[in-house]
């Protein structure tokens, strides 16, 4: 996103939260840094999806959340994937695991992977292994969904404190030599 396209959500934040929404020009750079990395299309959508539904003015965080879930909303819940399981379980047996695990969406075969598709095939305990399923599979889907949500805004924002550290111990430094240039 362009930083024009940003100055556009900008004006739309302030027209509906207040002038004061963003205030300062470090914080219009931090707003800018975290978000910069996202599509102006999306966010657009995402910012008018939040303006819809909520009174409050927005965190970055929730924006982020809500572009995430436009750019890949959730397509299955664990029990889903379980019943991919135990479908392949069904048609393919325990001795075509390739072709059971192609079968999978990939989270579903992300989960098999870790717990193992012979494993869960020979158990004899599949109320546990149903519940080690659902809370890997949630646990894979909160890690991507972070992983969508983060994006790269992270180093970029190391990057802005770093320059914008680098301008106050520069300011400093101008302050200490003029201080010496008084005495």
């Amino acid at each position: 996103m362009t930083k024009q396209e940003f100055a556009t959500l900008v004006v739309a934040m302030q027209t509906m939260y207040g002038e004061d929404f963003i205030g300062t020009e470090q914080e219009l750079d931090v707003w800018y840094a975290l978000l910069h990395d996202l599509d102006y299309q999306i966010l657009s959508k995402a910012l008018q999806q939040y303006m819809l539904t909520n009174k409050f003015k927005p965190t970055v965080a929730e924006l982020r959340e809500i572009y995430a879930e436009l750019v890949s909303p959730a397509t299955s819940d664990w029990s889903e994937g379980w019943e991919q399981v135990s479908k392949a379980i069904g048609h393919y047996g325990m001795y075509q695991e390739k072709a059971a695990m192609a079968s999978f969406d990939e989270v579903t075969r992300e989960v098999v992977k870790r717990l193992g598709f012979q494993n869960i095939c020979l158990s004899e305990n599949i109320v546990a292994d149903r519940a080690r399923f659902a809370e890997i599979y949630q646990a894979i889907q909160l890690r991507k969904r972070t992983e969508v949500n983060v994006g790269s805004a992270l180093p970029n924002l190391r990057e802005m404190v770093q320059n914008r550290l680098a301008e106050l111990a520069q300011k400093g430094q101008k302050a200490i030599e003029q201080e010496k240039d008084k005495n």
